[in-house]
């Protein structure tokens, strides 16, 4: 019994991590979505039509997913999304690296974030694994909202 209550509080300290995390991240590219398309643009991954779509939609995706971690909503559903979008920036940046670009990531906003690098993709990883470790180890119903 003491280790599910101990495994409840791990679980609610990883979901306000990786929940603020992404909200955090989102709040400039939500302000400031043509900086962010800049951004998304020096990757040099995405055709022109895609960037401003995804400086639009990526932000929100973000803020959202990390408002429902917080509050324990469709906590399964947030943490695999945010864990597709991990994915995705790891694979990104492990590109740009590929390509020696010599970018900001983008990850807190046009200007805001730090080089593209190990670093980044490192601590990508280790957010992924949180992700992972929401989803595995919460195991309360999408739509109920204790704890």
């Amino acid at each position: 019994m003491k280790n599910q209550l101990s495994n409840r509080y791990i679980i609610l300290i990883s979901r306000f991590v990786l929940g603020i995390i992404f909200i955090i991240a989102s709040a400039d590219k939500i302000a400031h979505p043509e900086l962010f398309a800049l951004s998304i643009s020096g990757y040099k991954l995405l055709p022109v039509y895609l960037v401003n779509i995804s400086a639009l939609v990526l932000p929100w995706l973000e803020m959202i997913t990390g408002i429902f971690l917080v509050g324990g909503i469709f906590v399964k559903s947030s943490s695999v999304i945010i864990a597709f979008l991990l994915t995705v920036f790891i694979g990104a940046i492990s590109l740009a690296m590929i390509q020696k670009l010599e970018i900001d990531c983008g990850c807190f906003g046009a200007g805001k974030g730090p080089q593209v690098g190990w670093l980044r993709i490192i601590e990508d990883f280790g957010m992924l694994f949180l992700s992972g470790h929401i989803y595995y180890f919460s195991n309360k119903p999408e739509l109920e909202s204790k704890i």
